[in-house]
């Protein structure tokens, strides 16, 4: 008997249909070419792109990331809760078991002439299984199955941020470190002038005026300097946070923002964007799992049915007769009248995967917008570079024809370091274009979905 009932559930599973509709990728018009010109059309970008920067501590500080970083850790843990909703959703495609068994002892006052003992012992297996007919229980374990992967690409995503976060952090890092050197020889520059004001003045040759304009300008260096001072620090606790440590005590030895290679970036063609960006395979998995929903909602318009048995073994003794029961048990359910229950939940589902549909879209669209925005600020980092270099060797060359000048006593030497500081206001700028330059190969790197493969 118990082999027939199998033989019946087997063969009723493998009839049962699914009414979840086939998955279509919604249909999305891609760009055949980024806009711009001389763009690399090689797609390969390493999972590890910081590297190609060239930076011992950034890999360092990176590799400490991945593996402290409390975004991180704490995303392990939504993947591991997805996987165990999946293990739960397919335990209803099998047979549930259970087991039971009990024993009892009972006696009567030994004084009693009618005094007797009695022993019984008694075990028991259940079994039940609910034939999925119409796909429901499928679908749901579909469903989870999708919100697994979505669960997955999503913290592939994080995992992207966070790179570009320590990598953005530690390049500016590296500038405000560069900055100070530069606003510390600006006010010791004006801070000269002062000086030399200030003995003008006490000898009568020059006036309180010029005295206070100077006093000014030398606050205004100490300001710009206080600010900068301050960035540093929050930049350098900012990268505390990311590696997952507290920023008190917390330091990092920087190398000099000249020893950063600059990368070639190949962004490939934008039809593989779909492909590369692992937010936008998060949010077609949320697309596949309102797919599924849609069939669990129309399955449960239909009747459920579900097979049971018990076998029950009890024996009074050891010597006596032991009996067994089997029961044999069938249930159908059929919705008859809902109030509208069943039809709402099928509206709701489908209404949700047209809402995650055009949220796909949009996701598409700002991955492109992404990599455009990332190519504009790469091609106007590289051409802003370029022309504030010029400006910083102009006004190098001008402190050096200053220097001879006032060598050979053609200039005084409130000229010469008005030339210095005007150097200094030029190399700040061009630092802070360097900068720039780098971060926009960051942005880039995280528009283009990093080194990460589907």
């Amino acid at each position: 008997m118990r082999k027939i009932i199998l033989n019946i559930v087997v063969i009723l599973s493998l009839s049962a249909c699914t009414l979840t509709p086939d998955y279509v990728r919604p249909n999305i018009e891609t760009p055949i070419t980024w806009d711009g010109d001389d763009i690399e059309d090689s797609a390969d970008i390493a999972y590890t792109w910081w590297e190609s920067f060239g930076d011992e501590t950034l890999n360092d500080l990176m590799a400490k990331a991945l593996s402290n970083n409390t975004d991180i850790t704490a995303g392990v843990q939504v993947v591991n809760q997805s996987r165990a909703a999946f293990k739960i959703a397919g335990a209803d495609l099998w047979p549930s078991l259970s087991g039971s068994a009990g024993g009892s002892n009972t006696y009567t006052n030994p004084e009693s002439a009618s005094s007797f003992e009695s022993k019984r012992f008694s075990a028991g297996l259940s079994a039940s299984y609910e034939l999925d007919l119409f796909g429901a229980n499928r679908a749901n374990k579909n469903a989870a199955q999708a919100d697994l992967l979505s669960s997955i690409y999503g913290q592939d995503a994080l995992k992207l941020v966070v790179m570009g976060d320590v990598a953005q952090t530690y390049f500016t890092l590296l500038n405000l470190r560069e900055r100070k050197k530069i606003a510390d020889k600006n006010l010791e520059s004006r801070r000269e002038v002062l000086r030399i004001i200030q003995i003008r003045v006490n000898e009568g040759a020059d006036s309180d005026l010029e005295l206070s304009q100077q006093k000014s300008l030398v606050a205004s260096a100490e300001a710009s300097r206080t600010q900068i001072i301050e960035l540093t620090k929050n930049a350098k606790n900012a990268l505390a946070v990311l590696l997952g440590r507290l920023p008190q005590g917390f330091d990092v030895q920087t190398v000099s923002i000249d020893t950063i290679k600059m990368p070639d970036i190949a962004v490939g063609q934008p039809s593989e964007l779909l492909e590369r960006r692992p937010d936008l395979k998060a949010a077609e998995a949320d697309l596949l799992v309102a797919n599924a929903n849609i069939g669990a909602a129309k399955a449960a318009f239909y009747p459920s049915i579900s097979l049971g048995m018990d076998d029950t073994f009890s024996i009074a003794g050891f010597s006596d007769p032991s009996t067994s029961i089997l029961t044999l048990a069938s249930n159908i359910t059929s919705p008859i009248f809902q109030g509208g229950r069943l039809e709402g939940g099928l509206e709701q589902a489908t209404a949700k995967q047209l809402e995650l549909a055009e949220n796909y879209r949009g996701a598409v669209y700002t991955a492109f917008q992404d990599v455009e925005d990332a190519l504009a600020a790469v091609q106007s980092a590289q051409s802003r570079e370029l022309f504030l270099k010029t400006v910083m060797d102009q006004s190098r060359r001008a402190y050096a024809l200053s220097k001879e000048s006032y060598d050979a006593g053609a200039i005084d030497f409130q000229t010469l370091l008005d030339t210095q500081i005007s150097l200094l206001s030029a190399e700040d700028t061009y630092a802070q274009a360097r900068l720039a330059k780098i971060t926009a190969a960051v942005g880039l790197y995280k528009a283009m979905g990093g080194g990460w493969e589907n």
